[in-house]
């Protein structure tokens, strides 16, 4: 098949894992951005300026939308995947008149990202997303044709790793965590403030007041640098967004595939995913959380059997190619056969 990804294209982003696994699974893969990324440089850094700008202005983002339209039309695609939700509707409606291909959105963003709902708007021929509540009422109460499909981790980097010296005076630690610091977060692990913890990324806000900066490593990981950092820490707290209303996040998957050892958040969909308690330990209260994390500290033969068993069932169960089979399943391809896919690095056109 040929399809157009469309999406941030960096290393190790949601748009990025799908195009390499598409490409490792035979089909034809473009990216529809690659010519932004081509002209500002492969950073995330720039695709969110990018996106940013071009949402407060529309006229660039006209820009970029009218050469996604072009391309859709030169390449003639059989599918068209879309990974954000800020196409207004009336690009969707050119995108499907330039080609004749099924034109389909993945959002996993929670709830907040919705941005001005044209997600809902936009005439897909189906909408895939992670979050159950969302499916159930886009489904039933506007009558889009939506579908329940999770995050999931991408056996390329997200697995266990050996770390040299170095890279275990450089990661290890008895607690870490991932992402932005934003309140949510910075309340759910004040608790561990004065501890090993560290915290992995660039975003911390300084109007977020909180003890936690000085956890804040201002360390950027992706890829196999993430799978690190995960694998390196003792225990990975995992505070699953509130806006994630009965979903998770990409950590749980991306943690359990690195075979790294995590408390995360109790969530409705996760005990469909993993085993609770026997393929991941999970909180209810920073009570329970702190409890947990002081068990599990002096535990460490449970902690390595929990997350042998969450590293098996998440390559078993929770990979790119079990998901996107999954969605050429309902859109009437045929998908792949299962099985443990020789990926390569997706490349970058000259």
């Amino acid at each position: 098949m040929k399809i157009l990804v469309v999406g941030p294209q960096y290393r190790d982003s949601f748009a990025n894992n799908i195009a390499v696994t598409l490409q490792a699974m035979g089909h034809t893969v473009v990216c529809a951005d690659e010519g932004i990324s081509r002209r500002l440089g492969e950073s995330r850094y720039v695709t969110a300026f990018w996106s940013i700008l071009h949402g407060a202005f529309p006229a660039l983002g006209r820009l970029y939308f009218n050469s996604l339209i072009r391309q859709a039309a030169k390449l003639q695609p059989d599918l068209v995947l879309v990974v954000h939700s800020q196409a207004p509707p009336e690009v969707i409606e050119r995108v499907k008149e330039s080609c004749a291909a099924k034109v389909v959105c993945w959002f996993t963003d929670s709830i907040l990202g919705l941005y001005r709902q044209y997600l809902l708007g936009a005439p897909y021929d189906a909408v895939f997303l992670k979050e159950p509540f969302l499916v159930r009422a886009f489904r039933e109460k506007l009558g889009i044709n939506a579908h329940y499909l999770p995050e999931c981790c991408n056996p390329l980097w997200h697995k266990r790793m050996t770390l040299t010296r170095q890279e275990e005076l450089l990661y290890g630690c008895d607690l870490a965590a991932i992402g932005t610091l934003h309140y949510y977060r910075a309340g759910m692990l004040k608790d561990f403030a004065s501890r090993d913890l560290k915290i992995w990324g660039v975003t911390a806000p300084s109007w977020v007041g909180s003890p936690l900066h000085r956890n804040y490593t201002n360390h950027y990981v992706v890829a196999k640098d993430k799978a690190k950092a995960l694998v390196a820490a003792k225990v990975v707290i995992n505070p699953i967004l509130f806006a994630e209303i009965e979903g998770v996040n990409c950590t749980l998957f991306e943690a359990a595939g690195c075979g790294a050892f995590q408390i995360a958040d109790w969530k409705p969909a996760l005990a469909e995913l993993f085993e609770p308690e026997r393929e991941i330990v999970t909180f209810r209260t920073r009570q329970e959380l702190k409890e947990k994390v002081e068990y599990y500290l002096a535990h460490p033969e449970e902690r390595a059997e929990i997350s042998m068993r969450s590293y098996e069932r998440a390559h078993r169960e929770h990979t790119y190619q079990v998901r996107l089979n999954k969605m050429l399943g309902v859109l009437g391809f045929a998908s792949e056969p299962l099985s443990t896919l020789e990926l390569a690095e997706f490349p970058r056109r000259k």
